[in-house]
């Protein structure tokens, strides 16, 4: 492999990011090729070992290149010229687009959620603004769970729960510090509405069903109290986890079999589902308004996830957040004592709509408890404006990335939840001058258009940089694959020997080829058999 990498001609960024890296400086914001991200994601330079490792990787010449470089100046000029242009998000027509009014009227709505990531901001100051407001956004789910919903003109209730994945490389962006400010703030305001991490499907389905724990006898008597109250809530309750690409993983496991189809069924808050399983008998999910929040990163997520999630409608159901473009860190607070007001108007809000049935309730009493259905009059205009501009785009002549077309599918109904949110926030906030029930006014739909519009960028993001993941992986099988066999092969036997599709295999050959890692001939197979197309390794002929 030394002669791999000792061979390879480094681009200038390349040996840039090198660089940098050989002296502790920080280089995952900065783009590179995948073969270079991919060994220095596996690299810890603090270690001799991995070091070293990484010295005799490079080789004396790669070596003498890359410490020719002086990792403390700027990015060089094209570098970041080309990584600007990388994610072009379509821009929407002229007929869905915000005016200058309607935005004035989306900065007055969304107080509590504003307060939020003000505070948020500073107790965790190296965390993405965006991942803040979704955990906001996530709080003020959680708090309704499916007590408020909007009757749209095609015959769907639509409530306001919530799945949101923050996704950004490890440490730097502090994904765990934003999820713990949201994780304090829940079990301050309303600890029995966190459910447990799941564990198996049939686990998973009791706790949603409202079944205690086997071991509910010896559980201190505050849990006790706070299970019992979740109870009520069951299957209306939030998951917080911090490696959600884990979850995506478990799910091609055997004792995990039928987990994703049963997040998928969640989302939609049926009324109704059942399960009868082998060891506890038929359990009963009423009244679904799951909400998850959680993190990742580009690395993990690539290898957990299949290619059919993008097609499916899983990761649709998912707010895919990435940081802002223009991220900085803000300064940090002094005192980042939680603000009591943000808890006493998410408790408030909380137990003020409309308490679910008991677990025992008779049918009657369960139809005076029914969820509110909200007046949103003055949304249809704009919300099918922005419907018809997003189809518009996912139509089969358009070029838009396959694997956006469901998320893309979906932001309009995403938009409407987090303008149910931003009114009910809003409705709690006026106190006693609060009418009946929250309205969701056009002010929330405008605000909730614009933060909906910034998760389609990040989806656009996200995906290029999972794309630059799968790419750099591909790129090393073929490597490690060829390192083994000094005569190449066929383009046939690569694609077979990987199990992977012809034409990917055939991109990544070409990439390799362009950066002098690999070069093409052609060998006859057999004594008679025509020439084929192969690859080898450069500098890696046989005998």
């Amino acid at each position: 492999m030394s002669s791999l990498i000792a061979e390879a001609n480094l681009s200038p960024h390349d040996t840039y990011v090198l660089a940098r890296a050989l002296v502790g400086l920080d280089w995952h914001d900065l783009p590179c090729s995948p073969l270079t991200r991919l060994i220095l994601s596996h690299v810890d330079i603090s270690v001799p070992d991995d070091l070293a490792a990484l010295r005799r990787l490079l080789g004396p010449e790669g070596l003498r290149v890359i410490l020719s470089v002086d990792p403390e100046t700027p990015l060089p000029e094209d570098y970041r010229q080309r990584s600007s242009d990388v994610n072009t998000v379509p821009d929407l027509p002229e007929s869905a687009r915000l005016t200058p009014e309607q935005q004035e009227q989306a900065a007055g709505v969304g107080r509590w959620l504003d307060d939020y990531v003000a505070w948020a901001s500073t107790a965790a100051n190296e965390t993405p603004l965006r991942f803040h407001e979704g955990a906001g956004l996530w709080l003020g789910a959680l708090a309704i769970g499916r007590r408020l919903y909007v009757h749209t003109p095609w015959r769907q209730r639509v409530f306001p729960n919530l799945y949101i994945m923050s996704v950004a490389v490890s440490t730097y962006y502090r994904k765990s510090a934003g999820l713990n400010l949201a994780h304090d703030l829940a079990r301050a305001a309303m600890p029995h509405m966190i459910l447990p991490q799941p564990g198996s499907p049939e686990a998973f389905m009791s706790m949603l069903g409202g079944v205690l724990p086997p071991n509910f006898e010896d559980i201190p008597a505050r849990d006790r109290e706070r299970l019992v109250k979740g109870n009520r809530y069951a299957a209306q309750r939030g998951i917080l986890r911090d490696e959600l690409s884990a979850l995506f993983k478990s799910f091609g496991r055997d004792y995990m079999s039928g987990m994703k189809e049963l997040l998928m069924q969640l989302y939609d808050c049926p009324d109704y589902l059942d399960s009868n399983t082998n060891n506890r008998g038929l359990v009963v999910i009423r009244d679904a308004a799951l909400s998850i929040l959680g993190a990742a990163t580009p690395a993990e997520l690539s290898v957990a996830l299949s290619h059919n999630d993008w097609h499916n409608g899983t990761l649709a159901r998912f707010v895919l957040l990435t940081p802002e473009p223009d991220y900085a860190e803000r300064i940090a607070a002094r005192d980042t004592t939680m603000p009591q007001d943000l808890v006493r108007l998410l408790r408030q809000l909380h137990e003020t709509l409309p308490a679910p049935p008991e677990p025992q309730a008779i049918d009657d009493r369960q139809s005076a408890l029914e969820p509110w259905s909200l007046v949103a009059t003055e949304l249809w205009e704009p919300l099918n404006a922005y419907e018809r501009a997003l189809r518009d785009m996912t139509a089969p002549t358009s070029s838009l990335d396959d694997r956006l077309r469901t998320v893309y599918g979906r932001l309009h109904v995403q938009a409407l939840k987090v303008a149910i949110i931003l009114a009910a926030l809003d409705w709690i906030e006026l106190g006693e001058r609060k009418p009946n029930k929250p309205i969701v006014r056009a002010a929330h739909w405008y605000r909730a258009r614009q933060i909906v519009e910034t998760w389609r960028a990040s989806a656009h993001r996200l995906l290029h940089d999972l794309g630059e993941s799968e790419e750099a992986r591909l790129e090393m099988r073929i490597l490690k694959l060829l390192a083994s066999h000094a005569n190449g092969l066929s383009v046939r036997d690569i694609y077979r020997a990987l199990r992977s599709p012809r034409k990917p295999v055939l991109e990544a050959l070409k990439a390799l080829e362009q950066d002098g890692q690999v070069e093409q001939h052609y060998a006859r197979s057999g004594q008679h058999g025509p020439k084929a197309e192969c690859y080898r390794l450069v500098g890696l002929e046989g005998p």
